[in-house]
């Protein structure tokens, strides 16, 4: 709870844009979850433990491969824990 109300998710939301390509286009077809959403899933998923379970599995799978795909899920990853080592706190 701590850490999400320190971090500044708002200033993750630029190294999300373009991971889908009915983003870039403006096309048809079923809207997207949230980007800022399904990283937060990836991440309580990788900090406490837990399964892909929601949205479901392959949704948080395939979130998860564009992020590494699109080369952004190592910098993300760093901006969040810089985020959280300013406050002093740690993710173990």
């Amino acid at each position: 709870m701590k850490i999400g109300a320190l971090t500044d998710w708002g200033a993750l939301r630029p190294m999300l844009t373009g991971l889908y390509k009915r983003e870039l286009s403006n096309g048809g077809g079923q809207k997207p979850f949230g980007m800022l959403m399904m990283l937060k899933a990836i991440l309580l998923g990788q900090w406490h433990s837990l399964s892909d379970a929601i949205p479901d599995e392959t949704a948080l799978c395939r979130f998860r491969n564009r992020l590494v795909v699109n080369d952004r899920l190592d910098g993300l990853l760093a901006s969040i824990n810089e985020q959280i080592q300013s406050h002093g706190l740690m993710v173990v």
